[in-house]
């Protein structure tokens, strides 16, 4: 019996070892294929990922031209930068649309999300609505504001002026222009949040609501004290990226606000995105300084979402903490 098991298992490693080099050349050439299909994205993520990025630092130690090779200068971009007053303008818009426009889009989108959980007539058309600055291109939404808030001939004034009340020059102050601003970031971004907190009510079990209205809570203890606690996790998410999107506000201000040498308005809506590619695509001498300021915004995203990390514990209540 035992000779018979020898026989069978020098058998079955004989040919094994046989056939080894086949399965290898076979599993060889099928995972060759997939790295082919995968050359594309690393290749992507090379060139315009990490090689850009490198070369953005070393261009923000540098002073860079239209023309000619970049100079290294050491840290006078980042001195300067502690000293540029229209950086500091920059740095308060951004501060203050995120401080006015996160708020917005939290609120809008959980009205929202609350309006989608019950059943009326004309559920469909206020779904699609809600839906529809997510599939409609933020230009030509800016645009349609733009013409709505415009001075003279837009609807806003018309309304205004119907009334009986002075029109307002909607792009002539900084309280117009921060509201023009955060109205039409707060339209373009509520979309998806909302569809992510209808979603985190769904996951909310029915029998936890079923329990508080058998003890006699009303509506609105229901809300703030079953669905807010429970939906906080999506709530963080929405916070966490509204806000790092707000820090990237650009297309509003390009498109609404003229070129900065031709109005001192743009001091108004200027961000630190739009004072990035003013220094960047119009001063052409000042690439170098350009990509310290973006670098800035880098660490100013960073340390707005360690914050908010670190703040979750406090205020986030997770499933499985009971």
């Amino acid at each position: 019996m035992t000779n018979t098991f020898t026989l069978r298992l020098r058998s079955a490693e004989q040919g094994t070892s046989r056939g080894t080099p086949w399965l290898v050349s076979l599993r060889w050439r099928q995972a060759s294929v997939g790295y082919f299909f995968l050359v594309p994205l690393f290749a992507g993520l090379i060139v315009f990922r990490f090689y850009a990025f490198g070369y953005n630092v070393w261009l923000s130690f540098t002073k860079a031209g239209a023309f000619g090779p970049p100079r290294f200068i050491g840290l006078d971009n980042y001195r300067r930068l502690l000293s540029d007053s229209q950086a500091v303008i920059a740095l308060y818009n951004t501060v203050k649309f995120a401080a006015i426009a996160v708020p917005g889009v939290v609120v809008v989108s959980l009205l929202c999300a609350l309006l989608m959980q019950y059943r009326f007539r004309g559920e469909t058309a206020f779904r699609a609505i809600v839906f529809l600055p997510a599939v409609c291109l933020p230009t030509a939404i800016i645009l349609v504001f733009g013409w709505l808030f415009q001075t003279q001939y837009g609807l806003v004034n018309a309304a205004i002026h119907a009334i009986g009340a002075t029109p307002i020059s909607w792009f002539g102050n900084e309280t117009s222009v921060t509201v023009v601003v955060s109205i039409i970031f707060v339209y373009l971004s509520f979309s998806v949040p909302a569809i992510i907190l209808y979603a985190g009510m769904q996951d909310i079990p029915t029998d936890v609501y079923e329990a508080a209205m058998l003890d006699g809570a009303g509506a609105m203890r229901r809300f703030f004290s079953i669905t807010l606690p429970l939906l906080t996790p999506s709530l963080f998410f929405v916070i966490l990226t509204t806000t790092i999107g707000t820090f990237k506000l650009f297309d509003a201000v390009y498109l609404l606000l003229p070129p900065v040498e031709h109005s001192v308005s743009t001091n108004y809506g200027m961000t630190l995105v739009y004072y990035y590619y003013y220094l960047a695509f119009f001063d052409t001498g000042q690439r170098g300084y350009a990509a310290a300021v973006s670098l800035f915004l880098l660490v100013l995203i960073l340390a707005a979402s360690i914050f908010l990390l670190r703040l979750q514990h406090r205020f986030v209540h997770y499933g499985e903490d009971g």
